[in-house]
């Protein structure tokens, strides 16, 4: 009769971890990346009115644009590691692959300017700061250590 009611215990105790468990990794999952037809720039700085519509306008143009140049860049280098043997036909593929780069940051960088100039100086403080994390995670610079 012991070893039933401890049976049960467990098996409830057992129960209880795994809800929250799963709990714990619904509730911590990391952000989605937005969809292709969705904008939230406007939301996180707190842009309203005309200007929400302005930066959502903006940002979904910006989306579907940057989408283009990655798929270019991704046949680039496609491309670029399909002529390992052939260096004079990679270097032409490289320097394409880095007009390419340049064009998705000078896009990224005028984004980024159209959205500032619908800015206060408040929605402003919070654009740098998405704009830092933004960079941090593109150039894999590591975040500073937590303060105490």
């Amino acid at each position: 009769m012991k070893s039933l009611t401890f049976y049960k215990t467990l098996s409830m105790l057992l129960v209880i971890i795994n809800l929250g468990t799963l709990a714990f990794f619904y509730f911590t999952a990391p952000q989605k990346p937005p969809r292709p037809d969705t904008a939230r720039l406007a939301q996180d700085i707190g842009l309203t009115g005309v200007n929400k519509q302005k930066s959502d306008a903006l940002e979904i143009q910006h989306h579907k644009e940057k989408r283009q140049l990655m798929k270019t860049n991704f046949t680039l280098q496609k491309q670029l590691y399909a002529h390992l043997d052939a260096p004079e036909k990679s270097a032409e593929i490289l320097s394409k692959i880095h007009a390419n780069r340049e064009e998705t940051d000078r896009m990224t960088f005028e984004f980024f300017r159209s959205i500032a100039a619908l800015c206060t100086k408040e929605q402003r403080k919070k654009l740098d700061k998405i704009i830092d994390h933004g960079l941090k995670r593109i150039t894999g610079l590591p975040h500073p250590p937590p303060k105490k």
